[in-house]
């Protein structure tokens, strides 16, 4: 007997299961995410704003704009996110004005506490749910659930082709 072998369109089905699964699954989670706090209405807390993290090529370099503000250098792109945030806080990060460069599909992010001088590939981080790799590449999507002890979260986002940015998140914590 011969073993089966997928076509084309059943792969390509198969990774936009994966993709849909993951999404799912995560959202499922971040839904009943509420820190253990009450609630007065009975429903889980409401997630932190959505941080629009835009990646801008200018003049051959990356720049990073946060929640529509004038981009900067990737090393003073920083993200605070306040103490006692009740719920999960979603990252969306776009690529604008590099046509050719596409988010990797695994390994699109790395995320690490530490030395940022000291960079480490994964996710090294409990405080992290995803990435999503959507939009041909263009867009990447995480959850960063801000619980535990204020730390610092360095975070490279990776291409196809051309150099990573390296941003950062400070997390306030929750009690």
């Amino acid at each position: 007997m011969h073993g089966y072998v997928a076509s084309r369109p059943e792969i390509g089905a198969a990774g936009r299961m994966k993709k849909t699964a993951v999404v799912f699954a995560a959202t499922l989670l971040l839904s009943g995410c509420g820190g253990g706090q009450k609630v007065q209405t009975g429903n889980p807390g409401k997630p932190g704003p959505v941080q629009k993290v835009h990646l801008v090529w200018q003049t051959n370099q990356w720049k990073v704009s946060l929640n529509g503000a004038n981009p900067v250098s990737p090393a003073a792109a920083k993200t605070d996110l306040a103490r006692n945030t009740i719920g999960p806080t979603m990252f969306e990060v776009d690529i604008q004005g590099n046509p050719s460069v596409s988010f990797r599909d695994p390994d699109g992010l790395s995320v690490w506490t530490g030395s940022k001088s000291a960079p480490q590939s994964g996710i090294n981080s409990t405080q992290i749910l995803g990435p999503v790799v959507t939009k041909g590449g263009k867009q990447l999507i995480f959850w960063d659930l801000n619980q535990g002890d204020p730390v610092t979260l360095n975070y490279s986002l990776h291409f196809n082709s051309g150099p990573s940015v390296d941003p950062i998140i400070d997390n306030g914590g929750h009690d």
